[in-house]
């Protein structure tokens, strides 16, 4: 016997060829019930009251399940292993969704087309509003944030520390870059010891990890230089600012990382989480890279070098963000656009894992880069050599001199 299955926001109708209703779940005008039963749909979850409602017209012997939402009849094929069709265009499930006043008296429900209308135009501007919200929560978007924040702390950082040494340089000048280059160091010593007075070999040595060659040159250049006397203290909290904005970028970074192993742990696994979550916010989100092909993964963040290119023929270009992981950086110049585009394959192949919630394989895509990259360095160990002008062209060259 067959039995047709439809979904409305009053509810979800079970009916016969003749129209008679054999089985109804009531969301009671309940936005939450209908929220919670169409986000367990999405992520493929089939809810125990709809398990029910299917079982018990299945043990009432009907054999033949007729659905016209897709999603609906593939779970429930594949999860309750009954037969169930698709039939979109059904005739008898448009007209009972047309004659669903009259249906509804059936189950002792009073309500005319109007009050239906208007519930379900108020359902919807419900389930729109939650589904705009958790739009906007979702972790890509959040990714997308944190990242564009750090970006934004590191070059306020570095400007910051510019202007630091510049002014730190009126009082101590011959603390130059070569004896300190890091920035959050140099402020870690200005905001501790303050004055060019204060650079003792002792009190170095208690307060910072640096190597002895280097406090005694310290000590030597303090004791001879020849910086004005300025007012520290003010120095002295511009350098703590400093190092309370790098102890938060810190902690936003580890946030980051945590959150892009609950997101995208394969791609986290791949090129790590700062990079994956440039390559995320570049392309607009986790499902957009996942839909990506990888000769555009390839050049994300290079779009200016290639639209260059594609107008004055300049040098094409060979990698974008992906240049930033390690394996690209420090291999070969003859070798970058190669390895890239091995990565940019992996990071698509990783980001479809992630976004449709495949299993692990992180650490499989990462063995066979590395297989690869030592396949494509020992192919080409050395770079190409550079192709000659033909004998044309130097004659058309010499006529222009």
């Amino acid at each position: 016997m067959k039995s047709y299955i439809t979904d409305t926001l009053i509810g979800i109708f079970a009916f016969d060829e003749t129209g008679n209703i054999l089985n109804f779940i009531d969301f009671d005008n309940d936005s939450e019930k209908i929220v919670e039963f169409y986000n367990a749909l999405e992520n493929n979850i089939i809810q125990k009251v709809f398990e029910n409602f299917l079982l018990e017209l299945k043990n009432s012997g009907f054999n033949q399940f007729i659905f016209d939402n897709a999603k609906l009849e593939s779970l429930a094929s594949k999860k309750l292993e009954i037969k169930t069709f698709l039939e979109s265009k059904s005739i008898e499930l448009k007209a009972f969704r047309l004659s669903l006043e009259e249906h509804l008296k059936e189950i002792g429900i009073n309500k005319t087309n109007e009050e239906i209308l208007t519930q379900y135009k108020r359902v919807s501007e419900d389930l729109t509003r939650r589904m705009i919200s958790q739009a906007s929560g979702h972790s890509d978007n959040v990714i997308t944030q944190i990242i564009t924040v750090l970006d934004v702390l590191k070059k306020s950082l570095s400007l910051f520390s510019s202007h630091l040494r510049e002014w730190y340089g009126l009082h101590f000048p011959e603390l130059t870059d070569k004896i300190i280059e890091d920035n959050i160091t140099l402020a870690n010593l200005i905001s501790n010891l303050g004055s060019r007075e204060n650079f003792t070999f002792e009190k170095i040595e208690k307060i910072f990890d640096l190597k002895e060659s280097k406090i005694k040159k310290l000590e030597k250049f303090a004791l001879g230089s020849m910086g004005a006397n300025i007012d520290i203290n003010i120095l002295q909290n511009y350098a703590e600012q400093i190092i309370s904005l790098d102890t938060y970028r810190q902690q936003l970074e580890k946030y980051l990382e945590e959150l892009m192993e609950s997101t995208a742990p394969n791609m986290n696994t791949l090129i790590g989480s700062l990079i994956g979550a440039k390559l995320i916010a570049k392309a607009g989100g986790l499902q957009k890279l996942a839909y990506m092909p990888s000769s555009r993964i390839q050049l994300l963040g290079a779009e200016k070098a290639l639209y260059r290119f594609l107008k004055t023929g300049e040098k094409r270009p060979k990698h974008g963000l992906i240049f930033q992981w390690n394996l690209i950086r420090s291999s070969p110049p003859w070798t970058r656009g190669k390895i890239a585009r091995v990565v940019a394959g992996k990071v698509g192949l990783a980001a479809k894992v992630d976004h449709f919630n495949g299993e692990f394989i992180g650490d499989v895509l990462s063995k066979e880069i590395d297989e690869k990259i030592k396949e494509i360095k020992k192919k080409y160990p050395n770079p190409p050599k550079k192709a000659q002008p033909l004998k044309s062209q130097k004659k058309k060259s010499k006529k222009r001199k």
